[in-house]
């Protein structure tokens, strides 16, 4: 049966979920688009728009939704993007570890992206009343996701508890290893939920003391490059001072 090849409009949410994510910096943005697909020759020039995601992050694609169609998504790596006819050939990666609720959820897909690159998503829509088969392709980049740590000193005198906050972003818990003063003490923070911490060290001496975090690892990847270094300044306490009444 030869049936009509039509273009759809679809939409693009994207959102963080799991642990301490919806703590975190949630995103949510709806992009109506437009794609043009030439698909009578396999090697056709194809445009379509480029998105970019964050790695381990979990996104949902939509298209319009029509009572009685049947919808097939498929994901292709970008080695196909010259060799593959789309119209015909599924997915070369295995749907399982990536959508969600499988391939034939319906018109709107969570896709669940684990690894950095770039893929070429394909949603089919079957139409077999009207003899339709439409054809959308999303062009996805998926970007490296590295957490950050930001270490925040403070200003003390001497004897107070020693304390400053290490500000973490990613996806919790986390486990970092800190340091501070000639760094020959490794200190560790495993498990942590919360992206801040307040954290205590032993009596520091009078002047300023470097504190940085030297590794972080968050449930999507890890960071080996230290932070930049906050300060805890430490002064001396007053020595005997004489008070004078103001004469008026």
């Amino acid at each position: 049966m030869n049936c009509i090849h039509n273009i759809l409009a679809h939409g693009f949410n994207s959102s963080s979920f799991g642990g301490v994510r919806g703590g975190l910096v949630g995103r949510s943005l709806l992009l109506i688009l437009l794609a043009f697909l030439a698909i009578t020759s396999v090697v056709a020039q194809k445009h379509v728009t480029n998105i970019e995601v964050e790695q381990c992050e979990t996104f949902e694609f939509s298209v319009v939704d029509w009572p009685g169609d049947r919808y097939t998504w498929d994901l292709y790596t970008e080695s196909q993007w010259d060799s593959v006819n789309f119209a015909t050939q599924k997915g070369n990666v295995d749907p399982v570890p990536y959508f969600e609720n499988g391939m034939y959820q319906g018109s709107t897909i969570r896709v669940n992206w684990l690894d950095t690159g770039r893929y070429f998503l394909r949603v089919m829509v079957w139409d077999e009343v009207s003899c339709t088969n439409n054809l959308l392709m999303f062009l996805v980049d998926v970007l490296e996701h590295h957490p950050e740590a930001t270490v925040i000193g403070d200003s003390l005198c001497y004897g107070d508890p020693v304390v400053f906050k290490i500000v973490l972003t990613g996806k919790g818990p986390w486990n970092l290893k800190y340091t501070y003063g000639d760094g020959t003490a490794a200190l560790n923070l495993n498990g942590v939920t919360e992206p801040e911490q307040t954290v205590m060290l032993p009596p520091l001496p009078v002047g300023t003391t470097e504190i940085w975090v030297q590794e972080i690892i968050d449930q999507c990847n890890s960071n080996l490059i230290p932070s930049e270094r906050g300060r805890v300044v430490i002064f001396p306490i007053p020595v005997q001072s004489k008070i004078y009444p103001v004469e008026k």
